[in-house]
């Protein structure tokens, strides 16, 4: 999705030990975690800050067996349809398997 606001933090690991917020309209990864008996929340990534594994991750969870996917499988890619230029850089970087070189963030 896209940033609502400026206060969530990107859990990559030097996002969050420099303490980087990711900025209001900016896109992001949010994955749903729960820890035993405590309620959910979502932990947020920088788009560019996504790993290969995480990719992969979806990928598989959306792979429709046939060489395509399930793209309203993603929560939230439905949201974004009036930004098609974002919906079309989703469908590439989970096919091609890995973050456009120009927005990654991390250390290859």
């Amino acid at each position: 999705e896209l940033a609502a606001n400026n206060r969530a933090g990107c859990k990559d690991k030097v996002c969050k030990d420099d303490k980087v917020k990711i900025k209001k309209g900016e896109l992001r990864l949010g994955t749903w975690v729960e820890v035993q008996d405590h309620p959910g929340s979502w932990m947020w990534k920088h788009w560019g800050c996504v790993s290969g594994s995480q990719i992969e991750n979806v990928r598989i969870a959306i792979d429709k067996g046939d060489g395509d996917y399930d793209w309203d499988a993603i929560d939230g890619y439905d949201e974004l349809e009036d930004h098609s230029e974002i919906q079309e850089k989703i469908r590439r970087v989970f096919t091609q398997g890995f973050i456009d070189p120009e927005d990654f963030n991390g250390v290859s």
